[in-house]
């Protein structure tokens, strides 16, 4: 490791006020951290409480592990699409969000971060350069929607396992905002542990060295990628450079935090035991820095593309005009798109598959599916 780049961890990590140094330090050489204890296992024991009122009201019971089989893997609460549409201040949105939340006895709004869980608000704080990286960080709640993998089936994944980029399901969050290698709308991505996870009981799998494959391929496009074709564009370079997988295990209440570089995928879950857990992401105020004037003023997060670039000081990502010309854009998400976004959207992606062409190797360009122009007359 070069001494430039050392001396920026350590200034990084003196500032932390949450994280320990080990702690820190972990999530600057491995990309994620499991800060134990975030969540007081009181509430954690109360979320799943409210997941498992809404479970039986469709029939999967907690005592009748025969029933889990009709939705393995299953939401409640407020569905992500509705949540994010609420959070841009679509009242539609706001109305549905507020009418399931009634309806399985959940207050009217989620906690908020700072008020019942400040350990997690403070280690998010230290991971992304403090209070004012964070758009409104008083408002940050506490998500209790859940994400139950009660029994998902895993077990076509052939010789390889699931320690493997062909494993089917790897992904990088961010089905909502433009992708850019310093997109503000994901500044981390959270994993809020409200049940005991064990190995080999449905937890997180994450591809660890993919934090480098999305890096490299994001810092090679100022415009943009729509995150309609973000994975397909990430996936060949996972298959030719990734190697090194990690399984997410802990504790009720605590909480994992990721680079939102990381790629992932939900678990098989044989256990017999469910999972309740649910992943956010951290929205920053300002897009992220890589050019930064006084180089103890990086982030964990932002270092940790630095490493992946060349263990660089800086990188020339953006000058100001291109916030103009390429905007860091919210996405309607596609539960949420009208037929005419959808077609304008198909539009976009078939142009944009078109340029990657002209850049992409020929063997990333195999794996792609291929976009067909659609026919706007119809």
């Amino acid at each position: 490791m070069n001494a430039d780049y050392e001396a920026m961890m350590e200034q990084s990590i003196a500032r932390c006020t949450m994280l320990s140094s080990t702690e820190a330090w972990h999530f600057l050489e491995h990309g994620w951290v499991l800060i134990k204890g975030a969540v007081s296992k009181q509430i954690a024991a109360d979320i799943v409480a409210c997941a498992w009122l809404e479970l039986e009201e469709r029939g999967i019971m907690k005592d009748d592990p025969k029933t889990w089989k009709q939705e393995p893997y299953i939401r409640t609460g407020c569905p992500p699409n509705i949540n994010i549409m609420a959070s841009r201040g679509d009242k539609e949105a706001a109305a549905q969000m507020l009418e399931i939340r009634t309806r399985y006895d959940l207050p009217s709004e989620s906690p908020r971060l700072q008020e019942v869980a400040p350990r997690a608000l403070g280690a998010q704080l230290d991971c992304v350069g403090g209070w004012d990286r964070v758009k409104d960080p008083e408002q940050i709640k506490l998500p209790d929607s859940v994400a139950v993998n009660l029994c998902k089936d895993d077990s076509n994944l052939g010789e390889d396992g699931w320690r493997s980029t062909r494993a089917s399901g790897w992904h990088k969050d961010g089905w909502h905002y433009r992708h850019f290698l310093d997109s503000p709308q994901q500044g981390l991505l959270l994993g809020y542990f409200y049940s005991d996870i064990l190995s080999g009981s449905g937890g997180t799998q994450m591809c660890v060295d993919s934090i480098g494959v999305v890096a490299r391929l994001l810092a090679q496009h100022p415009e943009g990628i729509h995150p309609d074709s973000v994975q397909s564009y990430i996936q060949p370079h996972m298959i030719k450079e990734c190697k090194e997988f990690e399984e997410l295990t802990g504790e009720a209440g605590d909480l994992a935090i990721m680079h939102p570089y990381m790629v992932h995928r939900v678990a098989g879950n044989p256990s017999g035991r469910p999972r309740f857990a649910q992943f956010p992401s951290l929205k920053l105020s300002q897009p992220m820095q890589f050019g930064r004037d006084d180089p103890s003023e990086y982030s964990l997060s932002e270092l940790v593309v630095l490493k992946e670039l060349g263990q660089l000081k800086r990188f020339g990502f953006a000058a100001e005009e291109d916030y103009v010309t390429y905007p860091r854009e919210d996405i309607t998400p596609p539960p949420s798109r009208t037929e005419e976004e959808q077609l304008a959207i198909s539009v976009e992606l078939y142009e944009e598959q078109q340029r990657m062409a002209l850049i992409e190797p020929e063997w990333t360009q195999e794996k792609w599916t291929k976009r067909e122009l659609p026919d706007m007359s119809k």
